[in-house]
């Protein structure tokens, strides 16, 4: 079997905190490039892990979404948690984050207050709405940026109530994570 070689990445240190598929593909996609991806999740893990398995704690779509990372349990709710985050930031380089507007802020771990503590720190925040405008503020998913871009209605199923069907493909995070690794 050959040797493989070393991703462009390697030596890139990656810290994520994400649920569901945008910041976890972004995650998917700098580990295939050879960066070190360390998943941050919450005691208990995250909740999609038991989302479609068959192995409690080990759902498919959580398996796929993380793929190629290392997983840290850390509880940011407490002070000791928090600065286990501040003790891995100097050998940090990227933080990718997906979670609802204020929560990052709410749990100390917002651009400013890392930055504080590493000045050259990558921050990538993928949110559904940005951060100005009237929806600044809103929580998005990807079925609602799908709605709000009208992939729903195209794809046109209904259930019998008449409420539309999600589209199976989240054809808003997918994109979104892949522009914030290739950013």
């Amino acid at each position: 079997m050959a040797e493989s070689l070393p991703g462009p990445l390697a030596g890139v240190r990656v810290l994520e905190f994400s649920l569901v598929f945008s910041a976890s593909y972004a995650g998917i996609q700098l580990s295939d490039l050879g960066a070190e991806v360390v998943k941050v999740e919450p005691p208990g893990g995250e909740p999609f892990r038991q989302l479609g398995g068959t192995i409690p704690g080990h759902g498919k779509n959580f398996q796929w979404a993380n793929r190629g990372k290392q997983s840290l349990v850390v509880d940011l709710a407490r002070p000791e948690g928090l600065a286990v985050i501040h003790r891995l930031l100097p050998a940090t380089d990227v933080v990718l984050i997906n979670y609802r507007p204020g929560v990052a802020e709410r749990l100390g771990i917002d651009y400013e207050s890392l930055a504080a503590h590493k000045r050259d720190l990558i921050y990538a925040d993928i949110n559904g709405f940005g951060t100005q405008g009237p929806l600044a503020g809103h929580a998005a998913s990807d079925i609602v940026a799908q709605a709000y871009g009208g992939a729903v209605a195209l794809d046109a199923k209904i259930d019998p109530a008449g409420a539309p069907i999600s589209p199976s493909l989240p054809v808003g995070d997918l994109p979104a994570g892949l522009a914030a690794a290739m950013g």
